[in-house]
């Protein structure tokens, strides 16, 4: 179980984004540096994350890249499921018909079921503004 490097990388460009404040495109390059992420996963990235309408982009010299509501409206949930399929947490597809044996059943739709409602529920608990104030709070240390 863990988040995915893809999601962890969407997460570093929100929380980028969102430390530079709303009013100001952030270019690619700048991402790049400030977020520590690969340039093949970041052009991937903020196509996603455009087409699911959490950042904008403008072209252009002064252009970029920005979000498109305040980070304390953003949730962990929202950006990992535009870059990636939250279930790949974890490892049970909750697929009833493949289940051939009812102990795996019972483990697959009771455990992992509820296992994976307390995940959603926490990524959906926590707002994109949450990071972005942890991250500051351990620069401040």
């Amino acid at each position: 179980m863990g988040i995915t490097i893809k999601s962890e990388y969407a997460m570093r460009i929100m929380m980028h984004l969102a430390g530079c404040g709303q009013n100001n495109p952030v270019s690619l390059t700048s991402i790049l540096k400030e977020a520590k992420v690969p340039k093949e996963f970041a052009e991937k990235i903020v196509s996603d994350l455009r087409k699911a309408k959490l950042i904008a982009s403008a072209r252009g010299r002064k252009g970029g890249y920005q979000l498109t509501k305040p980070p304390s409206q953003m949730t962990v949930f929202e950006i990992m499921e535009a870059v990636d399929e939250p279930r790949k947490i974890i490892k049970c597809n909750f697929n009833e018909e493949c289940c051939s044996d009812p102990e795996s059943c019972a483990i697959k739709n009771i455990v992992w079921q509820n296992l994976w409602n307390s995940i959603v529920s926490t990524l959906k608990s926590i707002s994109l503004q949450e990071l972005v104030n942890y991250c500051h709070q351990g620069v401040e240390k």
